[in-house]
Parts: C-alpha cells; structure tokens; sequence
C-alpha cells in the first residue's frame, strides 16, 4: 500500500507517493502524470519506492521559482538529500520524467546510482503526427494493448491540466540540444527500454543516447509502444529489475531484444 504525504522543501511542498523498504528508488512519471501501474508496486516489493508528483500535476501547487527541467532536476536532488541523507539511489523515468531524470544525473551525478530511461522524452523532432488531438491516433500512439490500460479515475478537466503543465516546463523545446550536449557527463549505469512498436519517441533518439551515455544498455521490449509499464508490465519489470539487481554484470538477454 503506498502512502501519500507533502515534503516541504525550499521552494514549495512536493508530494510523493511511498511504499516498500530497501535500497531506495525514485520514479518520475509521464506527462499525463502518475498511474500507479503494476511495474511500480512490484519494485517495491524490494525496494523503498518513491513515486514524485511534479509540481502543478493532479491539482498540486506549482512552484514559481522552478520553470524548466533544470529546476525540476535541482528539487529532485533537494528531495535526495533531504529524504535519503544526500545518498545515491537508483532513478526511473517514463517519457516525460525521462527527460528530468537525465537532467538529473547530468547536473547532480553523485545522487543517481542506476538509471533507467523509459522511451525517454527530449530528443524529438518536430513531427505532424505527435502530439495528435485525435483520440484514436493518441490511443494508437500510446499504447500497444489498450486492453491492459486502467481507468483513468481523473477528470477530463485534470488530464488537459496536466497536459498543460507538462507543456509549461519545456518551453516549446522538444529537442533538448543542451541536454544532449551533456549526456557524456552521466557517470550512472543507464539502461534505456524503448517499446518494439513505439511510434512517439523516434528510434533515433534511443540511439543517440547509447551513443552518448557512457555505460549505457538498450534494449527493447516486445509487444509495448510508447506505455511500456502499461502494455507489457510483467517484461519491463522482470526487466527493469534485473537491471537494478545485477549493475555491472547486467546483460540485454536475446529475450528482451524485439
């Protein structure tokens, strides 16, 4: 059972949802904001989990001294110190909290053990097929098993809210040429997923990655689009696991490759 609760930090409150005990973990969420998926709850049956709210997602307040993904990256690594004693922790960021946790094991390396990147976000193109208005194309770009994706139990209202405020942080860059730039200063062990039919962050961004990051593995999960804990929970957390457990002897098996 995760527990929600508000850590006060210096710049405003910042809320998390906890669970579980062990070597700690942080997971940032996606643009449409936290869902909870079975990826999640399984790791903190090992780990002590803890799953950030970005400010101005889900009716949380914004906190007006942090604007971009630097700043978000600077409070994650308030929250470390303050909640983990300054200590590294391994660090999981789908899409959107992709791009943060890269910031973050860019500006504060000495607090990212491990690092997994989930269809990271950052490195894309324009592209007139994403972001779509038209809800059957998004479902298509999203996921490869819709079947699988739970009730969103948000209202429609609170979803645009949190589309709006993912938007407000990256000031209209969608190719992050700063951030990029850095990749070769993450000294964390980086294993990027990306989704067999993932069709809204290009492969040539998965590639520039491995390419940049220097103890880097890619690889990519059968069956999974750009909602990777959602399409194939139980391969992407066998996967991500694995990862976490093993460090320096992890290897990409053949059955994790598409």
């Amino acid at each position: 059972m995760f527990e929600t609760r508000d850590v006060t930090l210096s710049t405003g409150p910042l809320r998390v949802h906890s669970a579980g005990s062990g070597r700690p973990l942080l997971h940032l969420h996606t643009a449409a904001g936290p869902r909870g998926s079975d990826v999640v709850k399984a790791l903190a049956g090992r780990h002590r989990v803890m799953a950030l709210v970005t400010p101005g997602f889900d009716g949380t307040p914004t906190h007006p001294a942090v604007t971009d993904f630097q700043g978000l990256a600077d409070l994650y690594a308030e929250f470390i110190t303050k909640e983990i004693g300054g200590e590294p922790c391994d660090v999981i960021g789908e899409s959107f909290g992709g791009r943060i946790a890269l910031w973050l094991a860019v500006r504060h390396p000495k607090l990212v053990d491990h690092l997994v990147l989930e269809g990271p976000a950052g490195f894309r193109r324009p592209s007139p097929d994403w972001p779509t208005t038209d809800p059957e194309k998004r479902q298509r770009m999203l996921y490869a098993r819709p079947d699988r994706v739970p009730p969103d139990t948000r209202s429609v209202e609170q979803q645009a809210a949190n589309s709006a405020t993912a938007a407000s942080y990256a000031h209209g860059v969608i190719f992050d040429e700063a951030l990029a730039a850095r990749l070769p200063e993450i000294t964390a062990r980086t294993l990027i997923v990306m989704g067999e039919k993932e069709r809204v962050i290009p492969i040539e961004a998965a590639h520039l990655m491995k390419a940049r990051i220097p103890h880097s593995h890619l690889t990519y999960v059968f069956g999974a689009a750009h909602a990777l804990e959602l399409d194939q929970p139980e391969l992407v957390g066998r996967l991500v696991a694995d990862f976490l457990e093993r460090g320096e002897s992890f290897i990409v098996r053949e059955a994790d490759v598409a």
